[in-house]
């Protein structure tokens, strides 16, 4: 015989009863420590209790202004279930502070450490106009699509790769650094790590000592966009260049490439308005040599003033033209110098690209054997080539 089902809403009601009936969970004094407080619009305190292993939520109904996350308390209050969510959570009726909790001195003491080491000094600048940039992040985050936009509002041929980490939880550590890694090894100029915020938990995994050592290592120039403006991790510190958000670190990176555009614009406007002014000047002075000659009937002032106008006329051309020639040139160069990125170009002129199997650019002899099978990309087609014999020339 089957047993009659009831609703997921009497389900809550009567855990809730049961809990709300247990005279121990009614009276309670939990330690632990506080973590993703805030208090809401109706002053009302929310936040995490935690200690090594384990959080639950809580909840008062009053605004707490003076705890803050990861002070050290014992919460006295009661369980209760929220029934909407299925969830539990103590309801707390009075905070005893403690003091700062075992989580925040623990990285207290690291950053000291690392501090002292000389590990938060070292700021390496980011070059004006990065060629290959790599950014460590989730490709699912909401995080890579303002970092892409970003890089998108330039009209630069920018060399972006993708290393999609994990960038929360406990396997998180190992990601990134793999990440990092990965870029030291394929001659990257700038390396993001980038997340979109989160909780103090989740971004905890930015306080490790290990990450903190490989960000440090790198070779690459190391930018961070994590999201959290009030504390700032262990691999900020360690970081070349910090940002609060992951729009924030990719503006700052292509800022370079902003620099120029502005420049362009103001050598255009630059161009227009002195042009228009040079015609100007010499307009009025040609309006004025007309009410001269109108007043000097002799013949001889008027061949003067005649020839006068021929020599306005020339030296109005000359100058306008040299004004324009020297404005035309300078954009040209600039043109040319962004241009000069773009290897398609390279490939039309009768250039190739030769990678092994994996993708590698093939620079030098040691990264050829015989018997390899190599990718050879010309303008408009691929070839797959297996190399015969390798010898220097």
């Amino acid at each position: 015989m089957k047993i009659k089902p009831i609703k997921v809403s009497v389900l809550n009601q009567y855990i809730k009863k049961y809990l709300m009936g247990n005279s121990i969970l009614n009276n309670l004094r939990v330690e632990g420590e506080i973590s993703n407080i805030r208090v809401s619009k109706t002053g009302y305190t929310y936040f995490s209790l935690c200690d090594e292993n384990s959080c639950i939520s809580c909840i008062a109904f009053f605004a707490d202004t003076i705890s803050k996350n990861g002070d050290k308390i014992i919460a006295e209050g009661e369980i209760s279930v929220y029934e909407a969510r299925g969830t539990y959570q103590l309801i707390v009726r009075n905070i005893e502070r403690l003091g700062l909790g075992k989580i925040l001195m623990d990285l207290e003491v690291l950053k000291e450490q690392l501090r002292s080491q000389g590990y938060f000094e070292r700021k390496r600048e980011l070059p004006a106009y990065p060629h290959k940039i790599g950014i460590i992040t989730s490709k699912s985050g909401a995080a890579i699509k303002d970092i892409l936009k970003t890089f998108e509002s330039v009209k630069a041929n920018i060399d972006i790769t993708l290393y999609n980490a994990l960038v929360q939880g406990e396997k998180a550590k190992e990601s990134i650094i793999a990440g990092l890694r990965y870029f030291n090894n394929t001659e990257t100029e700038v390396v993001l790590i980038s997340r979109g915020g989160g909780s103090f938990e989740d971004l905890n995994v930015f306080n490790d000592m290990e990450l903190a050592m490989e960000v440090y290592k790198s070779k690459a120039v190391v930018v961070t966009g994590i999201g959290h403006e009030t504390d700032r991790t262990l691999t900020d510190y360690v970081a070349d260049v910090y940002c609060h958000t992951p729009t924030a670190a990719a503006e700052r990176i292509i800022s370079g490439y902003k620099d120029i555009e502005d420049r362009l614009i103001n050598l255009v406007f630059a161009l227009k308005t002195g042009t228009s002014n040079a015609i100007s000047l010499k307009k009025a002075d040609l309006i004025s040599s007309k009410y001269i000659l109108k007043s000097s009937l002799p013949l001889e002032d008027i061949y003067k003033a005649e020839n006068m106008l021929k020599d306005y006329k020339n030296l109005i051309k000359n100058e306008s033209e040299r004004y324009i020639n020297e404005y035309c040139t300078e954009l040209k160069i600039t043109g040319e110098k962004l241009n000069s990125f773009d290897y398609k170009r390279q490939l039309k002129r009768g250039f190739a690209l030769v990678s092994d199997k994996e993708g590698n650019l093939v620079r030098n002899k040691d990264q050829v054997r015989a018997n390899d099978v190599l990718q050879i990309r010309f303008a408009d087609f691929k070839v797959q080539a297996e190399t015969m014999e390798v010898e220097e020339v």
